[in-house]
């Protein structure tokens, strides 16, 4: 029911943003991220596009931008990020469009968060029991900190989760969820 509600709002908000988004940069308006599912496999899932077209070329060539983004795969001053991109980020309003992958399965609501194949060596021989979980569009380190946490964090609250999940674990975070998104905490 929540994804398809949520489908809902990213269909009528959809024009809104792509045409921010269009009259920024005239880019795409959505960005197809990776991640790996429970399986191993490598699956993507749509967000509203937040960066410059040529983001990760930029990352690459830049070798002070590649050494702050290993820290945390994440950069706190990233020069990457359109205007559009930095509001639609502070609300969580970029994540919208993942709902269409709580319809069709490929993420649930609450779950550790969803990591690419370059980040898959940060949980060392915890991956396994992190991918034995299926990644969710929030979870508990999304309202304890969010990105302004270390990555080493990032893992040990992934880990809680997978060891602690329960419905009542799962209700606090939805409504954590709220709250952080409401405040756009730790959101860069």
């Amino acid at each position: 029911m929540v994804g398809i509600v949520g489908s809902a709002v990213t269909v009528l908000i959809t024009p809104i943003v792509g045409l921010l988004i269009k009259l920024e940069d005239g880019g795409p308006i959505f960005h197809a991220r990776e991640f790996v599912d429970c399986d191993g496999s490598v699956r993507h899932y749509l967000k509203f596009r937040t960066m410059v077209e040529n983001a990760d070329d930029l990352l690459a060539t830049d070798p002070s931008l590649r050494r702050d983004y290993a820290a945390k795969h994440k950069l706190q001053v990233d020069p990457r990020v359109l205007r559009t991109g930095r509001f639609l980020r502070k609300f969580s309003i970029d994540e919208f469009p993942q709902f269409f992958s709580l319809v069709t399965g490929d993420l649930t609501l609450v779950g550790p968060r969803v990591i690419s194949r370059a980040e898959t060596h940060r949980y060392g021989d915890l991956l396994p029991k992190l991918l034995s979980v299926k990644p969710g569009i929030t979870g508990y380190w999304q309202v304890n900190g969010r990105t302004d946490t270390t990555y080493e964090q990032r893992v040990q609250m992934d880990m809680y989760y997978v060891d602690n999940r329960s419905l009542r674990l799962d209700l606090l975070i939805i409504v954590k969820t709220f709250w952080t998104v409401f405040r756009g905490e730790g959101a860069y």
